[in-house]
């Protein structure tokens, strides 16, 4: 069974020369299979544990651990693989790439990891944007999405290397409701079909509530609801 877990993580950031502190004291411990919500007001540091325990960024103090390994003291290249073979991560503005297609988008995970021949990628890129409803937008560039159409494409770049942990930051913020509910719909799905662990931070008391746990960052610590 996979892990990721913090240990006595603290993280502050340099804002005109003095230290912000934003989290203080997080220990959580996240395992294959889970499903688990972050809630929290903006600013609440919500993004940053993402980022955290992603190893997108590192800790002011204590530690990140993936399979009981410390993801700070691993080299650029291990940590790299990790991302790259191990999680997925989603970001609230989806950080589509402007000049690529939305199959390219897709496509460039499975090209970075070198592993499968071209056709097996594209016809993997092919099945994942079918599952996700895309496959008549695969040669459309993100500006021509509709802001659903966008995140889809986001998540299925961040699957199509068949992550353990999909990180989802605010997956559903920038949309009306009628494609929050298909977005939410859509990603319990995956958690279903690709078994994969769910991290996501979310103000939507309704999406976190179908998690297995709800986590809350209050006065800069997290606790369990």
């Amino acid at each position: 069974m996979n892990n990721i877990s913090t240990k006595n993580v603290y993280k502050s950031f340099k804002h005109d020369s003095e230290d912000m502190h934003v989290l203080e004291d997080i220990n959580i411990s996240i395992n294959s299979g889970d499903k688990i919500a972050i809630t929290g007001e903006s600013g609440a540091g919500k993004s940053t544990i993402l980022q955290l325990l992603a190893g997108l960024d590192k800790p002011s103090k204590g530690s990140t651990f993936f399979d009981g390994h410390a993801i700070e003291d691993l080299s650029e290249v291990k940590k790299s693989s990790i991302r790259l073979n191990s999680f997925g991560f989603v970001y609230q503005f989806h950080h589509l790439l402007e000049d690529l297609t939305v199959f390219e988008n897709v496509l460039l995970p499975q090209q970075l990891k070198h592993q499968n021949s071209k056709e097996e990628s594209n016809d993997k890129v092919n099945q994942i944007l079918d599952f996700l409803g895309l496959k008549s937008r695969a040669d459309f560039l993100p500006w021509k999405l509709s802001g659903g159409e966008k995140q889809r494409a986001a998540i299925a770049r961040a699957i199509i290397n068949n992550p353990k942990f999909l990180f989802l930051d605010e997956p559903t913020g920038n949309l009306d409701d009628k494609n929050s509910y298909l977005v939410q719909d859509l990603i319990m799905n995956i958690a279903n079909q690709y078994e994969v662990a769910l991290v996501l931070s979310t103000h939507d008391t309704t999406f976190a509530n179908r998690m297995d746990k709800v986590y809350t960052i209050n006065n800069k610590r997290i606790t369990e609801v």
